[in-house]
């Protein structure tokens, strides 16, 4: 009936059976969770992006092979001379006749400067992969803090079980004591009566929190990317631990590590490789080829004549309707785009941690009332009983004073899994938790 039988059971636990901590729920989740293992495969997906962009520094060798019939003059007469065929003198240069010609070779093509757009391309594919591991690291920070919640309300449903066994005893008690007082003449038999029936409430109370102490665990397999079925159970009770936070000092460490900065930084830079590309458009362009083939005009692959031509081509467009101006404005509007973004996201930020800062002292607060009220409502009841085993209380006195305490014993536990998920939402919104969510349940 004193806080120590609760202190007992909720504040430092009763034993328990080897079940999953929180770390073993969280690496299932991050092993497990789908969209953990689907974000896995975008990031290999940027990474084989960044591979075709540096692919195409390289030289390509393409082996052909092409037939052609004609009876244009200029290509019936080249073909005739590809083959070594062409008799000057008899040949009616006009009126050739058709001629066909099978060719087979190895083509090579190397770009040699593109107007650095290559290589832009190639950076910007790279900062495309880390923003792929940063947008991961968010939907894994997002995850551990679903896992963190579900963990927390199996805590928290295992504490509801504990405060209604707790109760059922005090139920348990009031019975006999109503029954000895009946014995003794003080008391009425339906003091009796009304005691059993209470009994029977805090009875279906306990069938309640037992029910949803398992949903709870179901939830948190889900949470965990598993299937909800199966045994589990939880290691670790719902206790209170100190916490102290800075908000300035929150605010800061999220601006340095929360994932989305660190995205939106990753996006700007982006935007100087696109306008790269872009002034790429105004430079020239170079690049070398080779080529060595066979021709025959009888079948494919035979080798009638072979030759060979290298060479290098460079290209520069002078117009093009001004495309090229606006695709190098549209680059630096996408620039100036990005950091209104950067900045707007910075603000959410600076916003959320702030929320959960506050949110923090609030449920901390509410911790130390309602331990407060506990202490108060088992001085009432233990007050209130005295009076009724001398018959200076009815029974619905003692019955609402047990009332309030359960009441008291269930805004504690509320009040303290509120404290512990409030310190879970700092560490989330501060970018830290991934690093720090092994000590909230020390």
């Amino acid at each position: 009936m004193k806080l120590k039988a609760l202190s007992l059971l909720i504040l430092f636990g009763a034993g328990n059976a080897y079940g999953i901590t929180l770390s073993d729920a969280v690496k299932t989740a991050i092993e497990k969770n789908n969209l953990i293992r689907a974000k896995r495969e975008e990031v290999k997906e940027k990474f084989y992006d960044y591979k075709m962009a540096k692919a195409k520094l390289l030289p390509s060798v393409n082996l052909f092979s092409e037939y052609n019939k004609t009876t244009d003059p200029p290509y019936a007469v080249m073909n005739r001379m590809e083959v070594k065929k062409l008799d000057m003198f008899n040949t009616n240069f006009n009126d050739p006749g058709k001629s066909q010609l099978f060719k087979t070779g190895l083509e090579v093509k190397l770009p040699i400067w593109m107007g650095g757009k290559l290589r832009s391309a190639v950076s910007l594919a790279k900062k495309e992969v880390k923003v792929s591991k940063e947008d991961l690291r968010k939907n894994e920070n997002e995850v551990i803090y679903s896992v963190v919640k579900a963990y927390y309300s199996v805590l928290t449903a295992k504490a509801f079980v504990e405060t209604a066994e707790l109760a059922v005893r005090d139920a348990r008690k009031h019975v006999k004591d109503a029954e000895v007082v009946y014995r003794s003449g003080l008391g009425l038999k339906s003091d009796v009566l009304r005691a059993k029936v209470y009994l029977e409430q805090m009875e279906e109370n306990l069938v309640k929190a037992k029910s949803n102490y398992e949903v709870a665990l179901r939830a948190l397999k889900v949470s965990m990317g598993e299937f909800p079925k199966g045994e589990i159970n939880v290691d670790g009770d719902l206790t209170y631990r100190e916490y102290d936070f800075d908000l300035d000092d929150l605010i800061r460490t999220a601006l340095k590590e929360r994932p989305e900065i660190k995205e939106m930084e990753l996006r700007l830079s982006q935007t100087e490789d696109l306008e790269k590309m872009a002034k790429g458009n105004f430079l020239p362009q170079i690049g070398a080829f080779g080529q060595v083939f066979s021709a025959d005009d009888t079948a494919p692959w035979n080798k009638e004549n072979s030759s060979w031509a290298v060479g290098v081509r460079a290209s520069l467009n002078l117009f093009s309707g001004g495309e090229k101006f606006y695709n190098l404005r549209k680059s630096r509007i996408e620039r100036l785009k990005v950091k209104e973004y950067r900045e707007q996201v910075k603000k959410g930020i600076a916003f959320q941690v702030s929320k959960a800062y506050y949110d923090f002292l609030s449920a901390k607060k509410r911790v130390e009332l309602a331990r407060s009220a506990i202490k108060s409502a088992q001085e009432t009841l233990r007050i209130v009983e005295k009076r009724y085993k001398n018959g200076l209380a009815t029974i619905t006195e003692l019955l609402d004073t047990q009332t309030a305490l359960n009441s008291a014993r269930s805004n504690y536990v509320s009040a303290l899994s509120n404290y512990r998920q409030a310190v879970a939402k700092v560490y989330y919104e501060t970018g830290i938790l991934r690093s720090r969510y092994s000590e909230l349940t020390e």
